[in-house]
């Protein structure tokens, strides 16, 4: 599809000699003698990609078009032409919203150069509005699905934090409630919308990397440091950054969070310069922090910082027949992902659906939905094809005679890596959890989890 380019100039020669030479370069022009006949034009619905005006004109100059174009909230780019070059003349209209100006009698290569840029401008803007706008229609707070006065609030807490836009929230429940999506979705419709939600799990990193994924590092500031690296903190200026799990921050880096809420400020490691952003914090944790204060495990003054708001999703067995439409949520869209056409559930997959005690929530209905999605050949998802897996098969495997059942006949090393997978497989909680379940450090964890290649079965 051509650009469309508008020219408006009192000097109607002007506009034709301009129509002429673009026209050829393969555009489509339209030239103007009134500005408020291009105004027109817009205000039917006939939107340029750039438009090229003359600075001093008798009805309305450039300057008050740009702010007639502003007030119909379209931000093409504008070229102002002026006779009356000046570099206040110039930088007044730059400053009002003009992408450049050019000197009269206009050099046409230097027209054609800023066309250019200014098209591949533009052209990046509508990408970006395209991104945010997508992201903000696939989160929407409708999204939160559920007719339960608990999902009711979440959903009235997140329409109330539109207009709040840097407070803190701290989002608890269980493992698999739909943390993350509340995450995203107060980010998306709110004022931060047009930074970037970035999301990091604490429990997943030693206490040293996750400082740095945080707040980033200078060259040098430790032996790998080969070259600086910005933090999320950074990275998110403008948009959000998620920290899920937050219970499992060692003191130490509680204390330089606490710090960062404080003051909106920090330093890379290894710097020396303090850095201000306006990214804004979002906190999740299936742990009761009120435990972990009076234990000593967790900051209470930073536990007062991040508890401004409090959004809690509650378990799924507790929503009773919100379930059922959850499920349908799922199933829709799990069509669009698996290119199926599943017309629903059978009354007797409902029953069964709404009979199990879902201790892993939402994320375990969302599997067993997908499971059951990919193998059925019927219109509607019956009850033998849900696999539900019961409490007492999540716990830790029953040994006989003392040994575990695993295939016997490998390393000690073997043995070790099965029984890691088989753990992180069956066990639908969180990394800190099944660190202490194993009996070892978070730490540890992540360096046998890297060692043995089971990064894909911590997204969790």
């Amino acid at each position: 599809m051509k650009k469309r380019i508008y020219i408006v100039d009192d000097e109607p020669k002007i506009g034709e000699l301009f129509s002429t030479v673009l026209r050829r370069d393969g555009f489509e022009v339209q030239a103007f003698v009134k500005p408020l006949a291009l105004l027109e034009a817009v205000d039917d619905g006939q939107i340029p990609d750039v438009v090229l005006a003359d600075l001093m004109m008798p009805d309305m100059n450039g300057i008050e078009m740009i702010e007639a174009l502003k007030e119909r909230q379209l931000n093409v780019p504008v070229i102002i032409m002026t006779a009356h070059s000046s570099v206040q003349t110039a930088v007044e209209a730059m400053r009002l919203g003009a992408f450049h100006y050019l000197q009269k009698p206009v050099n046409l290569e230097e027209m054609r150069a800023l066309l250019d840029k200014a098209l591949d401008l533009y052209d990046a803007k509508k990408e970006l509005e395209e991104i945010k706008t997508t992201r903000r229609e696939s989160y929407p707070i409708s999204g939160i699905t559920g007719s339960s006065d608990a999902i009711e609030k979440v959903r009235e807490t997140i329409r109330t934090l539109r207009d709040v836009p840097n407070t803190i929230v701290l989002i608890t429940g269980e493992t698999g409630t739909g943390k993350n999506l509340v995450a995203k979705t107060i980010h998306y419709n709110s004022a931060y919308n047009a930074g970037r939600f970035m999301e990091i799990n604490c429990a997943a990193l030693p206490d040293n990397l996750l400082e740095a994924e945080l707040f980033g590092y200078e060259k040098g500031a430790f032996t790998d440091a080969r070259d600086a690296k910005p933090g999320l903190l950074e990275v998110a200026d403008g948009g959000t950054v998620f920290l899920d799990e937050i219970d499992a921050m060692s003191p130490a880096l509680q204390a330089k969070l606490l710090s960062f809420l404080e003051s909106r400020t920090f330093r890379r490691l290894g710097g020396v310069n303090d850095m201000r952003v306006t990214t804004r914090i979002l906190c999740a944790t299936n742990a009761n922090l009120e435990e972990r204060v009076a234990d000593k495990e967790f900051r209470k003054d930073l536990y007062f910082r991040i508890n401004v708001v409090n959004v809690y999703m509650p378990p799924l067995r507790s929503m009773e027949e919100d379930v059922l439409s959850i499920a349908q949520d799922v199933v829709r869209e799990f069509n669009k992902e698996l290119n199926r056409n599943i017309q629903g559930l059978t009354p007797e997959a409902e029953e069964k659906l709404l009979a199990h005690p879902w201790p892993g929530n939402v994320r375990e209905l969302r599997n067993v939905l997908e499971r059951a999605m990919i193998f059925t050949q019927d219109p509607l998802v019956d009850a033998g094809d849900l696999i539900l897996t019961s409490p007492d098969e999540m716990a830790v495997p029953e040994s006989t005679n003392g040994k575990f059942l695993f295939p016997t006949g490998g390393s000690l090393e073997e043995l070790e890596r099965d029984y890691i997978r088989h753990i992180l497989e069956t066990h639908d909680t969180s990394y800190a959890e099944i660190a202490d379940l194993l009996g070892i450090s978070k730490k540890t964890l992540w360096e046998k989890r890297k060692r043995y290649n089971l990064d894909e079965l911590v997204d969790r």
